[in-house]
């Protein structure tokens, strides 16, 4: 398994669509957006298109652009959106760490859910791609990052234990949202599909604790760094008690 999480539609639905957390994310983002109202806005990790189709259905006059690494998931997202004839939405393949090859000028917001983490390790790295980022935007625009922290200095045991507690929390959501009713045959297939989510997402937090493909920031490291490049902090709130949070940064 590679170290995104899904490969197909529905493996994301399997695997976030029906988690609280993702939701939670998405319905902020979705506020967030409609407060902004941007005129051209890019998402980068846009994944099978979920969060930019709601957003373009939800924002008519809003332009997007969906930026993926993963021409398979660039398809879907295309094809999602073809099929429900939304026109304002265009998927694209591209890397979010080769800024220059995307018009982000014209865009007033860039959106980044759960793809921060993958930017590679040294650390460094993300502070150099905030810094093109911040480069290639027009004053006045805004940046969302939507992502799972860990705390400052954790030791890999206590990141461990704050992975395994997000991992378990969204089994939790995978058994509700698979649970049609009260028969045993029911119950069983949400407790099996409960059981197959919890067994693929044990290696997920083995590559975020060992920085194998997923690398994962401090709250701190944010609040620390942005400014420094020139950025506004105009939120960087915690949504649950996993530490998932929204940053808004302003240029």
């Amino acid at each position: 398994m590679s170290n995104y999480l899904f490969e197909s539609d529905e493996e994301f639905k399997f695997f976030m669509g029906n988690t609280l957390a993702y939701n939670n994310m998405q319905n902020m983002v979705s506020k967030l957006v409609s407060f902004i109202k941007p005129q051209y806005m890019v998402e980068f990790g846009s994944g099978s298109g979920a969060t930019s189709i709601r957003l373009a259905k939800e924002n008519p006059q809003t332009s997007i652009v969906a930026v993926d690494l993963r021409e398979k998931m660039v398809g879907i997202g295309a094809d999602k959106s073809s099929k429900n004839k939304i026109k304002n939405v265009t998927f694209v393949n591209g890397d979010l760490t080769k800024l220059g090859n995307f018009n982000l000028k014209n865009a007033s917001l860039i959106l980044m859910m759960y793809s921060f983490r993958y930017i590679a390790d040294p650390v460094q790295n993300k502070y150099d791609f905030l810094k093109d980022l911040y480069d290639h935007m027009s004053k006045g625009s805004y940046v969302i990052i939507g992502e799972t922290f860990i705390d400052e200095n954790a030791s890999k045991q206590t990141i461990r234990k704050q992975l395994e507690d997000r991992y378990y929390n969204n089994s939790k959501d995978i058994y509700w949202a698979n649970l049609k009713g009260l028969s045993k045959e029911d119950v069983m297939n949400a407790l099996t599909i409960q059981s197959k989510h919890r067994e693929t997402t044990k290696e997920q937090i083995e590559l975020g604790v060992n920085r194998d493909g997923i690398y994962y920031i401090s709250r701190e490291w944010m609040f620390e760094n942005a400014p420094k490049i020139g950025f506004e902090i105009v939120l960087g709130e915690r949504l649950n008690s996993l530490s998932d949070t929204i940053f808004v940064l302003k240029k």
